[in-house]
């Protein structure tokens, strides 16, 4: 029998992947596609899609340094071979990855910038041996290296590399930058975006603008980040977003790439359902899997949620956490297999996250790979795209999510589920009421439609139920349906409708609104949907509220 290639869990270095035989997804044809880009290009993807190793793939490509005609012989590539003659090993590359500073202060992002842009130059201390750079220039880079110039010498420490690199070796330099948005994004999970995006936007700016020394700039991340001047100005920009078609292909796996992987490790058997877990990404129209999804499931031999499980979702919670009633009502109704329909803001700005909510919520969501899109109606700015849940492993990311929301507000949800359960009904009553001062701070209940929070709340207690309850919402008027109703999958167990009522003054007092809430539940016989499924005992639940102030009455 064969021995299998083994699986490159967790490595990223293309060099230690195909030295090692190790099985390795052919995106080689992503150098030709490269080399016909801009002379700038940033390519946006999610985390765990094959960025870094791809990155590290250009870098042995490209680099004098090395000859690497045995990793590339195999290859795709290889078979173009004017490509191979004018550019393998023939240029002088500059790679640095941001992809692991993530500091909680300003001054250790700061130092830790400088400490990265500090050991970037010691892989080219022969520059100090040449009598091709300047003594002026020396110091300069003596001062980056013993880290003692100050901050503007470092801001120009790549510009400036680039240009001592062209100097020495007479040509044009290859300027690869991995994951350039983690600063940024760290810096506005942890309260100093403001001070940071000054200096990291002067660093990359710097030496992306009309850099005469540049052959070509690769950048790779999650997000396009705008406005912060680090594009602004770029001569020759091209971007490749999920919304793209360029290098739609060159990043994560192919439906038949994924093929090919499961006939290879014997596991073909299981694709449907895979493909059911998966799948669900969209780049530029291209049905993409996760790779590393993909390689852990082989290796394990067992569906189970992979990506998720992986670091990063702290602002993709806090935007759930601190959404607005909409834009929560909206995370529910994903949960529940329906789409949202939104225009994508590409030029996405940290800063701006609180100001155009909705639009950069959606935009974040997309490009970090936990929503995807359907299709897209119209064009240019004003395109609007509908969006959905990727698949089964981001959707139990959401659910989870939102489940420990709630927790953090002190609550667990099944309790406080459970009282109303097992006829506890002061105990549930006492314990929402809390609940909702607890959990209020995080939403808007005064705009239009206030009763999308106390739906969205319910709804999202029920979350965490949906092994014992089939769950039905519904918030269009007209169906015959309550708002929200819970359908226990045996039937010992007790039936759930809930009826939520705005508070208005011709309705006398707020018990008063709770009462008429129960009134159609009786009168419109809601309870007969629960009925249907052989359930005979019901609770039905009417909830009248004024903002925060809240009436319950329960049958």
């Amino acid at each position: 029998m064969k021995e299998l290639k083994s699986l490159p869990l967790g490595e990223s270095n293309f060099k230690t992947i195909m030295e090692n035989n190790m099985y390795f997804i052919d995106k080689s044809m992503l150098i030709k596609d490269i080399l016909s880009a801009g002379r700038v290009i940033l390519i946006t993807r999610p985390r765990r899609f094959g960025k870094t190793l791809n990155m590290s793939m250009l870098e042995h490509f490209f680099s004098m340094k090395e000859n690497s005609e045995n990793l590339f012989k195999d290859l795709k590539i290889w078979n173009e071979k004017k490509i191979i003659e004018k550019y393998l090993n023939n240029y002088p590359v500059i790679f640095i990855s941001f992809k692991g500073l993530k500091k909680k202060k300003y001054e250790d992002m700061k130092n830790g910038i400088r400490e990265l842009i500090s050991k970037l130059y010691t892989k080219y201390v022969y520059l100090l041996n040449t009598d091709k750079i300047t003594q002026w220039d020396k110091k300069r880079i003596i001062g980056i290296l013993d880290k003692t110039a100050e901050d503007a010498v470092f801001e120009d420490g790549i510009k400036n590399l680039t240009e001592y690199l062209y100097i020495y070796h007479g040509k044009k330099v290859i300027l690869l930058i991995d994951e350039y948005d983690t600063p940024i994004q760290q810096s506005y999970l942890n309260g100093y975006y403001d001070e940071l995006i000054d200096f990291i936007g002067n660093i990359l700016g710097n030496a992306l603008k009309d850099n005469e020394y540049l052959e070509k700039a690769v950048l790779t991340g999650i997000t396009r980040v705008a406005k912060e001047s680090i594009f602004t100005g770029v001569n020759n920009l091209q971007i490749s977003t999920v919304l793209s078609r360029l290098f739609n292909d060159k990043f994560g796996m192919t439906k038949e790439e994924l093929h090919e992987a499961l006939k290879y490790y014997g596991m073909e058997y299981e694709e449907e359902k895979i493909i059911e877990w998966y799948n669900g990404f969209n780049f530029g129209g291209f049905e993409i899997y996760n790779p590393y999804s993909i390689m852990n499931l082989i290796f394990e031999k067992e569906i189970k949620n992979y990506w998720i499980n992986t670091s990063g979702n702290k602002l993709i919670k806090d935007l759930i956490a601190k959404g607005s009633a909409e834009i929560k009502s909206k995370i529910y109704d994903l949960i529940e297999g329906e789409t949202v329909t939104t225009t994508i803001n590409e030029n996405l700005v940290y800063g701006d996250l609180n100001v155009n909510v909705e639009e950069s919520v959606w935009t974040l969501f997309l490009f970090t790979g936990y929503l995807t899109w359907i299709d897209k109606i119209g064009e240019g700015n004003s395109a609007e795209y509908r969006l959905k849940i990727t698949n089964k492993e981001a959707l139990d990311f959401f659910k989870k999510t939102v489940v420990n929301i709630l927790e953090d507000s002190g609550f667990k949800y099944k309790t406080l589920l459970k009282d109303l359960i097992e006829e506890n009904y002061e105990e549930f009553k006492e314990n929402f009421k809390e609940l909702v001062e607890n959990t209020i701070s995080y939403f808007d209940v005064s705009g239009k439609e206030p009763e999308r929070f106390y739906h969205g709340l319910i709804l999202g207690l029920s979350v965490g139920l949906q092994k014992e309850y089939i769950i039905k919402s519904n918030r269009e008027s007209g169906y015959g349906r309550a708002d929200l109703i819970l359908i226990p999958k045996k039937r010992s167990n007790p039936g759930i409708i809930f009826e939520f009522k705005k508070y208005y003054k011709k309705d006398g007092d707020l018990k008063s609104s709770a009462e008429k809430g129960m009134k159609q539940i009786e009168e419109k016989n809601y309870e007969a949907e629960i009925k249907s499924y052989g359930i005979e005992k019901i609770i039905k639940v009417a909830i009248a509220f004024d903002k925060k102030e809240i009436e319950i009455v329960i049958k």
